[in-house]
């Protein structure tokens, strides 16, 4: 009876177990409480598909080949792939951010008595589009709480997001600058985002 049960479980794969630590990193961060677990969900959910990226780089740009038929619009490397959402020369200093408080929050075997100064709204803001970016990057697809999160930072953020012209989300970034009343990190603004998300 219980090997039949055990059957009928669903796998989760890498990239769903990426998409729902993601949105659940998301939720936290516009419900505006427990930052810590947000970064560390988010992180998590940045690093399985980082290597996911890396493993299958070259799939990956042979597929935005046949979407897009330009060979010089297709990036070759991962360094490249992340100019994508973010505006060249932005990512790297946002990567030493993501190192520190990773390292921090996985290990404890060389140094159990560390301390660190809780990550910022904006750096956690970044270590969650950053794990967006190579979400949608692998799937081609946006969860709910996706798009909001990145209409969100393209408003709060303008000079690091990275938009194209025609990009399908447009129109979900120009109906969030519309609804947003105070600074787009104000907690007002962060609790009526997690509102209308939840009410979904």
């Amino acid at each position: 009876m219980l090997q039949s049960a055990s059957l009928m479980m669903i796998m989760i794969t890498k990239t769903r177990a990426a998409q729902q630590q993601l949105n659940t990193a998301i939720r936290l961060f516009f419900e505006n409480r427990d930052h810590l677990s947000s970064y560390a969900l988010a992180a998590a959910s940045r690093e399985v598909t980082e290597g996911m990226i890396k493993r299958w780089l070259g799939d990956l740009n042979q597929r935005k080949l046949v979407r897009v038929g330009d060979s010089l619009e297709v990036p070759l490397s991962y360094s490249e792939m992340l100019d994508l959402f973010i505006k060249p020369g932005c990512h790297k200093k946002a990567l030493e951010f993501f190192n520190e408080w990773q390292n921090f929050l996985k290990h404890a075997d060389r140094d159990p008595n560390a301390e660190i100064e809780p990550p910022t709204t904006k750096v956690l803001a970044l270590v969650i589009i950053f794990a967006i970016k190579n979400y949608v990057l692998l799937t081609e697809h946006w969860t709910t709480e996706m798009a909001t999160f990145f209409a969100w930072f393209a408003v709060a953020e303008p000079q690091l997001a990275n938009l194209a012209p025609g990009d399908v989300i447009t129109e979900v970034i120009a109906e969030m600058r519309s609804n947003i009343l105070f600074h787009p990190y104000d907690r007002n603004t962060l609790e009526a985002i997690y509102t209308a998300m939840t009410d979904v």
